[in-house]
């Protein structure tokens, strides 16, 4: 009898679960978390559906009238920048984001060499073949939120470096000087012998 009321109040539990999940599905309105491969490999799926998709805003905000064009990167590097990541991890990938304006102005570091560009979340329709932009691969967002404000990178000289290029310059003009004093020395010399010969004549 335990076990049955067990076994029910446990099949309760998981039609609850699934029921809040539904719920909570709808209330996002259905959208779905892609990546730029997402995209790109499922395009034909998602062409027409809502999406969430989430990177760094690198470059400008283009501003079109009451609305603006933005790239957003979700490559290795809309984590860590270039500059930090050390070895090289793949190349950028990304896509081009039609919103308005108004939540473009949100974005306060945009990505480029020197800083991390904020770390933003849009919410959106993507279009495989935009018939507004001339088929272009684009997502047209409703909405822009900042997960991560972006920061600036110290792009300064490595003082390791700017010593060791320092010490090479030394070690150098120590070297070239007293060559370049002997081997003047040795021309003189075959000057003055020059000479003498000629007066000997």
């Amino acid at each position: 009898m335990k076990k049955a009321l067990l076994c029910l109040l446990m099949a309760v539990v998981l039609v609850l679960c699934m029921a809040s999940l539904s719920a909570y599905a709808l209330a996002r309105g259905g959208e779905i978390d892609v990546s730029t491969s997402d995209l790109l490999d499922n395009w034909e799926e998602l062409d027409g559906k809502e999406v969430v998709f989430r990177g760094e805003a690198v470059g400008d905000v283009m501003r079109r009238g009451e609305d603006a064009w933005i790239t957003v990167n979700d490559d290795f590097y809309s984590r860590e920048a270039r500059l930090e990541a050390g070895q090289l991890r793949g190349g950028n990938s990304g896509i081009g984001v039609w919103l308005p304006a108004s939540e473009a102005e949100k974005i306060e570091v945009l990505g480029r060499f020197g800083t991390v560009g904020d770390f933003v979340e849009v919410r959106g329709v993507f279009n495989a073949d935009c018939p507004e932009h001339g088929g272009d691969f684009d997502i047209h967002a409703y909405t822009l939120a900042v997960i991560d404000p972006g920061r600036t990178l110290d792009t300064g000289p490595d003082p390791g470096k700017y010593l060791a290029a320092v010490f090479a310059i030394v070690f150098m003009l120590a070297t070239l000087v007293p060559f370049l004093r002997r081997r003047a020395r040795e021309i003189r010399s075959a000057r003055a012998l020059l000479r003498r010969e000629e007066d000997v004549q």
